[in-house]
């Protein structure tokens, strides 16, 4: 079942930006083996007070150490779930899990020329059924719009990074090259929406100065705001001494008294599909 439409629009307005960067480091991480884009106390990577996600500026940025210690965070293939779901390019996709697992210890993978056949079966003729179809609770996913301003930032993100992983250091880079072959399908189906949005562009409603802050409210309200708040993270013994002083003094100074309140529960309930 989705998100109710009113928290959907909620949520999309006041984390939109966000989500969208998060998007392009979550490709970056991999990318740039282990490009930590969260703050290292920040073990929740929400970014919220009193930590902040990094940007663009401070780059080169620290490096996991799971991928200085653990592995090699260096993706060694791009699978494409749209391109993996078409008659086309479904069983090459399907090829590319397969020849990253050929050799790997304990692992025995078919032969080559057994995997479109695999793929036929396993998309076209399966038996068990799939959640592709999720229009059975709520609206359907058609539903849920963003604005014009929205679409966008979301095509100039997608530019941004398909040029990114074209030039440069990248060139001829084979994940890369696939990177920027799925990013050229998203510009192509944003561009489509787009122009009809702004043929038919959707009713804007009036200013309102107060907006921004009653959906920072509403996002507290319902227990994703503030993941960090100094009552809950003063409960946090082996914690606290080393996050006390990026609290301002007076509610570091408050976190030392006595209080009646329980401890909130380090988990909050999902509120919406969408996040």
């Amino acid at each position: 079942t989705r998100a109710p439409m009113a928290n959907w629009i909620k949520w999309r307005d006041l984390k939109f930006e966000e989500e969208i960067n998060l998007w392009a480091w979550h490709i970056d991480f991999y990318m740039e083996e282990g490009a930590q884009y969260w703050q290292d106390l920040d073990f929740e990577r929400v970014g919220q007070k009193p930590f902040r996600f990094n940007t663009e500026m401070p780059k080169p940025w620290a490096t996991d150490p799971h991928c200085i210690y653990d592995l090699d965070c260096f993706p060694k293939a791009v699978i494409s779930f749209e391109k993996l779901l078409n008659h086309t390019t479904g069983p090459s996709e399907l090829r590319k899990i397969a020849n990253v697992l050929r050799g790997k210890k304990n692992m025995t993978v078919i032969k080559d020329e057994a995997i479109g056949c695999i793929w036929e079966e396993s998309f076209i003729h399966a038996r068990a059924p799939n959640n592709f179809n999720r229009n059975t609770g709520g609206l359907p996913a058609a539903a849920y719009k963003f604005t014009n301003a929205q679409m966008r930032s979301i095509l100039d993100k997608l530019n941004f990074m398909r040029n990114k992983y074209s030039q440069g250091k990248w060139t001829n880079i084979p994940v890369a090259m696939d990177i920027v072959s799925v990013l050229d399908d998203y510009i192509a189906d944003v561009e489509q929406e787009f122009v009809q949005m702004v043929i038919d562009p959707s009713p804007t409603p009036a200013p309102n100065s107060d907006y921004h802050q009653n959906l920072v409210d509403w996002y507290e309200s319902v227990g994703r705001g503030n993941r960090y708040s100094v009552d809950k993270v003063r409960q946090m013994r082996g914690y606290w001494p080393l996050v006390k002083h990026l609290y301002n003094e007076t509610e570091s100074e408050d976190a030392t008294q006595p209080s009646n309140t329980s401890q909130p529960s380090n988990t909050s309930q999902p509120y919406s599909t969408a996040e």
